[in-house]
């Protein structure tokens, strides 16, 4: 049985060992090649990952090819301090992209969220409502040409291929979330759209207070970066890619429990 479990260690560890090698490689590529910040932003974090998967497989290979207890002790448990970061991290995700659980969260430790124009109480959305960190992301949006639709663009970091629709009704119907929230006016400003990304004020002025109506501009790199309402998009997408993050760090988890499993029945053999 304790054959079985080290060469089904091995096995998975030589995986690992790969997903590693993957992540170093992929993270020294984009710092290489990456034109800009926005694009090296995952460089650290498939360095930091990759390099910790190599660390942790060479040690289980080290510790199930050559029989060694002290490997093998050292592998169990950083493999253990692993699977309760990944657990930690995935609560959290969850805890931060369902407003929900996160409003509960804070009612039950009466904690009182200050009020601000995106009407979101939880992390996330505060720290994309701070300038310093706004001011990186607009950036992203401007470089990613978020509002650009001749050619395939980065929707804040997905490449989705947007075609041209000549008919302008169908063109906004068209338009993703986040293209809805920063490349064009609140529908409240009433503004008259004179082609896809040229908006006239009425000579009365806004027919609506909103603040967005007065931050809008037909500045190719201004237009709603500015608005409350380009900053709710912001957040609303990454809720969405996070959720699709937490799903993965399911997947990673249910991995590393299994290898896990299988190191201690090595162990104990």
């Amino acid at each position: 049985m304790g054959c079985i479990c080290n060469c089904f260690v091995g096995l998975l560890n030589s995986v690992l060992l790969t997903v590693g090698i993957g992540f170093v490689i992929s993270g020294a590529y984009l710092n290489i090649n990456g034109n800009s910040d926005c694009e090296k932003v995952l460089t650290t974090p498939l360095i930091v990952m990759g390099g910790l998967l190599l660390i942790l497989s060479l040690i289980g290979i080290m510790g199930t090819s050559c029989s060694s207890t002290f490997c093998m002790y050292i592998y169990l448990t950083l493999m253990f301090l692993l699977i309760l970061g990944v657990i930690a991290f995935t609560i959290f995700v969850f805890m931060i992209t369902n407003h929900a659980v996160g409003k509960a969260i804070a009612d039950s430790e009466k904690v009182i969220e200050p009020k601000n124009p995106m009407d979101f109480s939880n992390w996330l959305a505060k720290k994309v409502n701070k300038e310093k960190n706004w001011k990186k992301i607009k950036s992203c949006l401007i470089d990613a040409r978020l509002c650009t639709t001749d050619e395939y663009k980065l929707e804040f970091n997905f490449l989705v291929l947007v075609d041209q629709v000549p008919d302008i009704e169908v063109y906004n119907k068209s338009l993703p979330a986040l293209q809805e929230a920063c490349c064009k006016p609140p529908d409240v400003c009433g503004f008259t759209q004179k082609n896809k990304s040229v908006w006239e004020v009425p000579k009365s002025g806004p027919s609506s207070k909103n603040k967005d109506c007065k931050k809008w501009s037909n500045d190719g790199d201004k237009m709603c970066f500015e608005c409350d309402s380009c900053k709710v998009g912001v957040v609303e997408n990454l809720k969405r890619e996070w959720k699709a993050l937490a799903l993965i760090n399911i997947c990673l988890l249910a991995f590393l429990i299994l290898i896990y499993m299988l190191g201690c029945c090595a162990f104990c053999c």
